[in-house]
């Protein structure tokens, strides 16, 4: 548990080791059951729910279409306020 814990960057206490590694041992335990399953062989192709459809392009209207969706533009590109890092600009 504590490799683990290491290659995850946490830092477990030495009092919740004991939990943690129960825990992780019930998990790694279903895993292994999950792998008894056998899957029953398919005798017609599965069919797809959605039907096809041809691709096709589509005339866009590029940079009217840019100017209309971003807030503002910078070096002709769509530019958003920064949503990380919790300061606002």
């Amino acid at each position: 548990m504590r490799h683990v814990a290491a290659l995850a960057r946490l830092r477990v206490s030495e009092e919740d080791l004991p939990a943690l590694t129960h825990q992780l041992s019930r998990i790694v335990s279903y895993i292994d059951q999950l792998k008894e399953i056998r899957e029953e062989p398919r005798s017609e192709p599965r069919l797809s729910a959605t039907p096809l459809r041809e691709d096709l392009t589509l005339p866009g209207k590029g940079r009217e279409a840019l100017e209309e969706n971003s807030p503002r533009l910078l070096h002709d590109h769509g530019a958003v306020p920064r949503v990380v890092g919790g300061v606002k600009p």
